[in-house]
């Protein structure tokens, strides 16, 4: 009766898992303190013996394999060093390729992310891991001993670009890697490098330094000049927004007493640093950064945010911020343009995708801000992306024939879709 009643220790463990309470099973009852302390004993033993790190404890299989022992009963022998060498470990070799087959079926109609991650073992090689996640799970792909490599990001690139073929192309939706720095080659403007540059040396300067740090504080009304944010690029952003508020701040600590009664003003560094909080050209240039950064934050924003998905948003955010950066950049064409080529490039390169398209033709609250008239050409690419995405996550023909019909209706509200209420709810109900 136990071969056709008893639950697997999968199922065990994830009802275990998935349950909100504990339930003490009628076995459990039995069984004293004293008896489930020596086997605890036996596994903590034999884990401090053989050097196991501690966190093996906690992954699910751990407990499947204690399951799997207890459902088999008193007696049963290991198995041998030769079995879990060959025939087992072959076992779940096949078991893994063919979960890695009921992936790939997946990522072939939906798409999947390959994610790479670095990281520094204890003999100190530099190791990438490369995993595949889509909505069945992550898949661990490998990794790679990238220590007698030049960590230069034509290397990555070419190492990322190999999983992607591995993958199949058409299948990889995004990248996602660790953000170090040789990932994001980007191009930028060189006066805004420079400028930069020169705040950090400002902050580093003061923040160093008790007492001048203290002084400044006084003047800012306990404001700090440094903002920390999610990303790089945005503490940069934000940093530089808090130093303009603070100009004038800066510049009467600069030629205070305290200031020039300290032995740093006497430094190199120390007048490198007052010169620049002094200059007419660094403050200008700062400003022209911080016009064309803050529409660029609020999309980040957006990206970062956990409150609604991002993906409907994003495209029309980013046509929102180059809009911004053309208004606050009016009066120095030629450094927006070369903004917008810069953005252009960037989104060209790794976010013009059918997919996100197609979630911007679909969220109305957005979407019905263009204007055919106006925008018709970006409608029509928006129409062509919903188009590739629906031809290939929706197999039936008839069913493609059907959406075809609703996607005109949607488009030029008409039907259901010109309805008082539904152009009412186009901003309120979630598109999703």
């Amino acid at each position: 009766m136990d071969a056709h009643v008893r639950r697997t220790p999968e199922q065990v463990v994830n009802e275990r898992h998935n349950s909100s309470s504990t339930q003490t099973t009628i076995e459990n009852r039995f069984r004293t303190a004293e008896q489930k302390a020596r086997v605890d004993y036996h596994i903590a033993k034999w884990l401090y013996q053989q050097g196991i790190p501690f966190n093996a404890i906690k992954a699910r299989t751990f407990e499947v394999m204690c399951e799997s022992i207890a459902q088999y009963g008193s007696g049963y022998i290991p198995p041998s060093y030769h079995q879990v060498r060959v025939p087992l470990l072959r076992n779940v070799v096949n078991e893994t390729a063919e979960m890695k087959k009921k992936y790939e079926e997946y990522w072939k109609q939906y798409g999947c992310t390959l994610m790479s991650d670095g990281w520094t073992d204890k003999r100190g090689r530099h190791i990438i891991n490369f995993l595949v996640n889509c909505l069945e799970g992550t898949y661990f792909m490998g990794s790679v001993d990238a220590s007698g490599m030049v960590q230069s990001a034509q290397v990555l690139f070419e190492l990322l670009d190999s999983k992607i073929d591995e993958i199949g192309e058409d299948y990889v939706i995004q990248v996602v890697t660790d953000n170090a720095s040789n990932y994001k080659l980007a191009g930028g403007l060189k006066d805004f490098k420079n400028v930069i540059g020169k705040a950090k040396k400002i902050t580093t300067f003061i923040y160093r330094d008790p007492r001048l740090l203290d002084a400044m504080r006084k003047r800012t009304r306990q404001k700090d000049l440094v903002r920390a944010a999610a990303t790089r690029f945005a503490t940069a952003c934000l940093t530089c927004q808090s130093l303009v508020r603070h100009k004038d701040a800066l510049k009467h600590l600069f030629i205070s007493d305290e200031w020039k009664g300290s032995n740093l003003s006497k430094t190199e560094a120390g007048k490198k640093v007052e010169e620049t909080v002094f200059a007419v050209p660094f403050w200008n240039t700062m400003e022209d950064f911080i016009r064309a950064s803050k529409p660029l934050i609020v999309v980040l924003r957006i990206v970062d945010g956990d409150q609604r998905p991002a993906m409907p948003e994003v495209y029309v955010a980013m046509e929102e911020a180059k809009k911004k950066i053309r208004e606050h950049l009016a009066h120095k064409e030629r450094l927006w343009k070369k903004i917008i080529s810069i953005i252009d490039k960037r989104w060209e390169c790794q976010m013009e995708r059918p997919l996100y398209g197609a979630a911007l033709f679909l969220n109305p609250g957005k979407f019905f801000m263009f204007n055919e008239n106006e925008n018709g050409e970006l409608i029509a690419n928006l129409h062509i992306s919903l188009v590739d995405v629906m031809t290939r996550l929706v197999v039936d023909p008839a069913i493609q024939d059907k959406i075809t019909l609703q996607i005109d209706d949607y488009r030029y509200s008409k039907g259901c879709f010109g309805r008082d209420m539904a152009i009412r709810q186009r901003t309120t109900i979630n598109p999703s």
